[in-house]
């Protein structure tokens, strides 16, 4: 028999695009699939309603289980929500905004049958559609296998992208529901001291970015992101080009933030572990131009890393 795949899909403002979410679920070319879509509006709210009205057909279908939070409880709770109502053996998760191509079931199930090391978690190559500049780029997979080590800023992408075993999760006890930003990263990072990663390179879904994207709020991020390092700090200090990535993230964040001191601070950390990294010196110099000039100028900055091979030093 083959194997009850669950998807999961969380929903929060957004009724006019979860139908789009679920209809790629429809479509895989895999069928063994439960859906579960979890609200996570308010009880009262008007989005609430909304929610309902456009799943209506869905639920009187069966085609979906339905469940609702009594109150907005954030993005890493309705997933673990639907991880505790899910009977599949693997599972995927895929945001309200987002959608799977056809293939990414199937492909994804191929690469655990035929696994030989102990995978916890598959990933694949995506489509990023930008919709405000109206453009799409393919994002590739790189890292596999072991990646405990090298994981600390986000090396696989998305949870819309990946598959994981059931039991994997379950060691793990899901998603930190204190972190709500880069609870991915989170997520991963725990997952990856027991499991090895594997990627297909089949284009397994699309995520678009979008003007109420919750990347673009920079004290947001810069608040779960200092959570993170606060949480794994002694373990992520070591290797020493993790902790600059890290180092040099934060000062990117503090920057976006008006906090020129912090963000000199976290760059001259990140050049001390990093030192032969160009970008991280021009990045302490642009500092001081501010962060339109700053921005403007990152495209620059990463020409120059690929014209000088210095991005694995």
């Amino acid at each position: 028999m083959k194997s009850l795949v669950s998807v999961i899909i969380s929903t929060y403002k957004r009724p006019s695009k979860v139908i789009r979410a679920i209809n790629s679920v429809l479509n895989q070319t895999y069928k063994n699939i439960e859906i579960l879509v979890i609200d996570d509006n308010n009880d009262k709210d008007k989005f609430r309603k909304l929610t309902q009205d456009v799943l209506q057909k869905y639920i009187t279908e069966k085609k979906i289980i339905y469940i609702k939070h009594k109150n907005n409880k954030g993005l890493p709770a309705a997933r673990n929500t639907g991880i505790n109502k899910a009977k599949g053996e693997f599972i995927s998760f895929l945001d309200d905004d987002d959608e799977f191509l056809p293939v990414k079931i199937e492909s994804q199930l191929k690469i655990f049958k035929n696994a030989k090391d102990n995978i916890g978690l598959v990933y694949g190559a995506y489509i990023k559609k930008d919709l405000t500049l109206n453009k799409e780029i393919i994002i590739e997979p790189k890292v596999k296998g072991n990646i405990n080590s090298i994981l600390g800023l986000n090396k696989i992408g998305s949870p819309s992208i990946i598959m994981c075993k059931r039991s994997a999760i379950s060691k793990i006890g899901g998603f930190d529901e204190t972190i709500q930003f880069r609870e991915d990263i989170d997520f991963y990072f725990r997952l990856s001291e027991y499991y090895h990663f594997a990627y297909t390179k089949e284009i397994v879904s699309k995520f678009y970015v979008h003007q109420d994207s919750m990347s673009k709020n920079y004290k947001y991020k810069l608040k779960h992101t200092l959570k993170f390092i606060k949480k794994y700090e002694v373990k992520i200090k070591k290797p020493r080009i993790r902790w600059s990535e890290l180092q040099e993230l934060l000062g990117k964040l503090y920057l976006l933030n008006d906090d020129k001191k912090m963000a000199l601070i976290s760059y001259t950390r990140a050049y001390i572990n990093r030192p032969f990294r160009l970008s991280i010196i021009i990045r302490i110099f642009l500092l001081f131009l501010g962060k339109r000039i700053f921005g403007q100028k990152n495209n620059f900055i990463r020409y120059l890393n690929s014209l000088m091979k210095i991005n694995d030093k």
